[in-house]
């Protein structure tokens, strides 16, 4: 069934390919698609474990003889390739996770909220801290935004990347006051430097207990009086939160950050921000209230925002795979390692103002980066030189039913059977955003000129995932 536009642009913005999943039908509305696509949040499956505090931390054990320096660093370096090994894996469990058409459109809401409360693996160090930021932001979507932000305020992951263990009474460390207000709440130009130094001493008194969690620590904690945003009261983090949400710009920010990440680097125009800003605030800052909204708003499906929108590599690997119906390939080098070269490390961003997206993810490299990752489908596991530990995961993944990692060849070979202008009618309406057949067509007759069968389909259709269209969302 051919897919209206305006469907289409739901897919490829909801979730990471312009096919909706099959619990949404393209006759639905657009509630019928926000609630198939958003309405149940799954949790990720897997043991979460302790969040832990990173190698650094974590010292010798009690009562051990002292080591000389060489046993030291000989047990640090293992730590840190168990925790790099870790990452790793987990990077590949969500990677499968986020594939799945029923989960694909809150993963993608998942990875909004961690590019705006952002940490990175670099500074967290431990990938069990990792996966229980994402299952605090996953077990936040059906509240309230401010609840949202108590919850990472106080997660492993954010107390260790940001130094709030190593703010305490007296010393008060304001990195975490600074990006709260500026990244994470209220944006530049909304507070003061005053602010921000009353607002680390409300945050004061947390640290690390020795099997990784956060606790409060009264006596670190700095409970007199402050004055912040002109406001005089013994403010705590709870305290301090619920005072930045009486600000006018906490109502403006997210809904723009959401406008910037969903549809458009610019954000939303000021006659459209300020009553969704409004209804938020009214709804007492509700997270779902907030996303009907947005993706219910006429100015989403506005055709200027339409097929203007590049992807992020994870959105492109992603939307590769569920466009050819391929399984996540269970091995770091060959599914994480590009994303790291097309510029999107998983759960690793260049710094605290994360991923910049738009433009910047297209230069002459990333994009022989995103070439190359297309012509991998095409290649047999068989030829890929694995080593041992590949081989066995490989194994492991066929046995669990997930064994599609190339285009399937009778697909291919169907494609180089096709006449031109069918072919690129069913690629363009199959991939693109915005399918334009008769724009396509010549490109795929000039590649193909000469070749047949399956070499012809493997031609054609690397044109069309490789073109500027499929870039695009």
């Amino acid at each position: 069934m051919k897919m209206d536009f305006r469907n289409r642009h739901f897919g490829g913005r909801l979730g990471f390919a312009v096919r909706l999943s099959g619990e949404a039908t393209s006759t639905g509305g657009p509630d019928s698609l926000l609630q198939a696509a958003l309405g149940e949040i799954h949790p990720m499956p897997g043991t979460a474990g302790s969040p832990g505090m990173g190698y650094a931390e974590r010292g010798n054990p009690p009562g051990a003889s002292a080591e000389d320096e060489l046993d030291r660093r000989t047990r640090r370096q293992q730590m840190q390739r168990r925790e790099r090994e870790a990452y790793a894996a987990y990077g590949l469990e969500w990677l499968a996770f986020a594939r799945d058409p029923r989960h694909s459109a809150k993963e993608k809401l998942v990875l909004f909220f961690q590019n705006v409360w952002v940490v990175a693996f670099q500074g967290v160090r431990t990938a069990s801290a990792l996966r229980d930021y994402h299952a605090r932001i996953r077990g936040g979507l059906g509240g309230s935004y401010p609840a949202l932000c108590k919850s990472l305020a106080r997660s492993p992951a954010m107390v260790r990347c940001l130094n709030l263990n190593q703010s305490r009474k007296g010393a008060p460390n304001e990195n975490f006051a600074r990006e709260l207000f500026e990244l994470f709440t209220l944006g530049e130009g909304n507070y003061s430097e005053q602010d921000v130094k009353e607002a680390a001493r409300a945050l004061t008194g947390y640290t690390f207990a020795s099997d990784g969690a956060v606790r409060f620590v009264r006596g670190r904690h700095d409970a007199g009086v402050k004055t912040i945003f002109g406001q005089r009261g013994a403010f705590d983090l709870d305290g301090l939160i619920d005072l930045i949400f009486r600000q006018s710009a906490a109502a403006r920010f997210l809904p723009n950050e959401l406008a910037r990440f969903y549809l458009a680097e610019e954000g939303l125009p000021d006659e459209v921000l300020a009553p969704l800003a409004e209804g938020w605030r009214a709804s007492g800052y509700s997270i779902p209230w907030l996303v009907r909204a947005f993706f219910n708003a006429d100015v989403f499906h506005d055709e200027r925002y339409r097929g203007n929108l590049i992807k992020s590599p994870i959105h492109f690997y992603l939307g590769l795979l569920q466009d050819l119906d391929l399984d996540v390939f269970p091995s770091p080098r060959l599914s994480l390692n590009p994303l790291r070269t097309m510029g999107q490390a998983f759960f690793n961003p260049p710094n605290v103002r994360g991923w910049v997206g738009g433009r910047q993810w297209i230069s002459s490299a990333t994009l022989a980066a995103r070439t190359q990752l297309v012509h991998a489908l095409f290649e047999d596991p068989r030829r890929l030189r694995l080593n041992a530990d590949e081989e066995e995961a490989l194994a492991r993944a066929r046995a669990a039913g997930k064994g599609r990692f190339t285009v399937d060849p009778q697909w291919l070979a169907e494609l180089g059977r096709m006449d031109d202008a069918e072919l690129a009618r069913v690629l363009a309406e199959r991939l693109h955003a915005d399918p334009q057949p008769e724009a396509l067509q010549p490109l795929l007759r000039e590649v193909a000129a000469g070749l047949r069968g399956r070499a012809r389909g493997i031609a054609c259709l690397t044109i069309a995932l490789c073109c500027p269209a499929y870039h695009l969302c």
